[in-house]
Parts: C-alpha cells; structure tokens; sequence
C-alpha cells in the first residue's frame, strides 16, 4: 500500500508536463519539396492483391510540390502521356485527395505510414474502391 501511495502521483504527473504536442506536417512527405518518385507496391481489392507481377508492369506515381500527380506503368515511360491529377494532402485528418483529368477522383485515407511504404485506403467518398500501397522507386 505504502509503494502504491508514493508511485501514485508519479503516474498521475508524468503523463502532463505541460508540453503541448503538435501533429505531424506530412506536407512534403509525398513529393520531398520537389517531386518525388512512387512505386505502386499493390492495388488491392478486399486484401487481394492485383498488381501485375512483372515490375515494368507496375505503376509508378510522381508527386510535384506543385499538387499535380503523374500515374505510369514503367513500361509506357517514355511512349505514352501519365495520367495527370491534382492532390491535397490533409495532414491532420491523414487524408488525401487526388482528381484525375478524367474526373475519376480517389479520396484516401492514409492507413499506415512507415519508414518505407504508405497505405492508402478509399474512403466511402472515392470512386475507387481499391487500396494502393506506395514505396519509394527501389533502386535498379
């Protein structure tokens, strides 16, 4: 009892020390200030994955500071036009919005975010019903 009377104010204080916290900013997490280079890891649908196996098959996404989104297989780098869209992040709901040119948009829910890959869920909002895990371009 006596341990519990003197342990008692030190977990009933340690908790507040009067320091506020401040969300995390992931303003620059997608496009590092400049534009940046994604991996489309997997597209899944009710956990099934549905990616192409073949990684020149594989999209990439490239997010410019600007908010505008370039979507591309590998393969068609340099044949093709990307599909373009415009993005906002919303860092403190973890969300992010994404309307393509095609009027096709994808309202996401940011799900996890580790050193190396984010999941991204659709919301009830979007017109996708397809998660997409992104990972930074590995190196070939």
């Amino acid at each position: 009892m006596r341990k519990l009377i003197y342990t008692l104010p030190f977990i009933a204080f340690s908790c507040s020390t009067g320091i506020s916290l401040e969300s995390v900013d992931y303003g620059s997490l997608f496009d590092d200030s400049n534009s940046k280079v994604w991996l489309v890891n997997k597209h899944m649908v009710d956990n099934a994955n549905i990616t192409p196996v073949n990684f020149y098959d594989k999209e990439i996404m490239i997010f410019h500071k600007s908010g505008v989104v370039d979507c591309i297989a590998l393969k068609e780098i340099t044949r093709k036009k990307p599909r373009k869209g415009q993005y906002v992040l919303d860092s403190q709901n973890r969300t992010m919005k994404i309307e393509f040119e095609d009027d096709q948009i994808w309202d996401l829910d940011l799900s996890y975010i580790t050193e190396d890959s984010i999941l991204m869920e659709p919301t009830k909002n979007s017109n996708i019903n397809i998660a997409v895990q992104l990972k930074p371009l590995p190196e070939f």
